[in-house]
C-alpha cells in the first residue's frame, strides 16, 4: 500500500521527533529481567513512550516494563513497594503473519517465538531486590515475606470485620480485634490483613488493610 502525502509527512515529523532524542543509556526498553529501580524503569517507559508517540497503542513496544496503577507505589518504614507489568503475549494477528497479510489458516502462520505470559513485577528500591511470576500473588507474597516477615502466622481476619467487599476504614471493633490479636510489628502503616474470602476473589489487594497495607486472601487454614 503507497503512502499518501499526509502519511509520509507523519512518517518525516515522527523520524524527526526520533532522532531529536538524547542518546538512552538507561534501563533496557524491553523486556529485562535483571534489577532496576523504579525510577529507572519509570524512566525508561517514559522514554519508550516518546520514541512511540507516534504510533497507535497496539503498535507500540509492549515488552517493556509499564507501571502497574492498580498495584502498589509506597515506602513503608524500610521497605518500598512499586509493582509492573510486562505483556510478553503473542499477537499473533499482527507478528505471526506472512508478507503483512493476515493469515486464514494455522499451517500459514509464521512459528511464534514469543515468550508468552503476561508477567507482574515487584521492586523494593531501598533493598535493591525484585521479584517476577506470571501470577500477582505470588510476587506479593514474596515481597511480604522480605517486608513483613510472619505475615503467614497471622490470624484470619473475622468476615463480619472485614465486610463484605472489604473494610479498609479502621473503626474500634476492628481496632479493638487487631490489638488483641495482630502483633505490634503488624500494627504499623503498610502492615496487611489476613482474609478469608470463601474462595471468591482470592487476589490479593493493595490498600484494604487498615494500615494502608494489603488485604492477603488465605483459606480457612490460613494458608495464602
Amino acid at each position: 500500500m503507497s503512502l499518501t502525502l499526509m502519511d509520509a509527512i507523519d512518517q518525516l515529523i515522527a523520524e524527526d521527533t526520533l532522532n531529536a532524542l538524547p542518546t538512552w543509556n538507561g534501563a533496557p526498553l524491553q523486556f529485562t529481567s535483571r534489577y532496576y529501580s523504579s525510577a529507572d524503569l519509570d524512566a525508561a517507559q517514559h522514554r519508550r513512550d516518546e520514541e512511540n508517540s507516534h504510533r497507535s497503542w497496539e503498535d507500540r513496544i509492549r515488552h517493556g516494563w509499564i507501571a502497574d496503577y492498580c498495584g502498589a507505589r509506597a515506602t513503608y518504614a524500610n521497605h518500598s513497594i512499586t509493582t509492573y507489568t510486562a505483556d510478553l503475549r503473542c499477537m499473533w494477528d499482527r507478528h505471526c503473519r506472512t508478507e503483512g497479510q493476515h493469515p486464514r489458516l494455522v499451517a500459514e502462520r509464521i512459528p511464534c517465538e514469543c515468550v508468552g505470559n503476561y508477567l507482574h513485577l515487584i521492586v523494593c528500591d531501598t533493598c535493591e531486590l525484585h521479584w517476577i511470576d506470571p501470577d500477582w500473588n505470588v510476587v506479593v507474597e514474596a515481597w511480604h515475606d522480605h517486608a513483613f516477615p510472619g505475615w503467614r502466622e497471622l490470624p484470619i481476619l473475622p468476615p463480619k470485620l472485614r465486610g463484605q467487599m472489604g473494610n479498609k476504614k479502621m473503626n474500634p471493633k476492628l481496632e479493638d480485634w487487631l490489638d488483641t490479636n495482630y502483633p505490634e510489628h503488624f500494627r504499623i502503616p503498610g502492615a496487611p490483613i489476613l482474609t478469608n474470602r470463601g474462595g471468591t476473589g482470592t487476589r490479593h489487594v493493595p490498600n484494604y488493610s487498615p494500615y494502608g497495607g494489603f488485604d492477603l486472601s488465605v483459606d480457612e487454614q490460613g494458608r495464602a
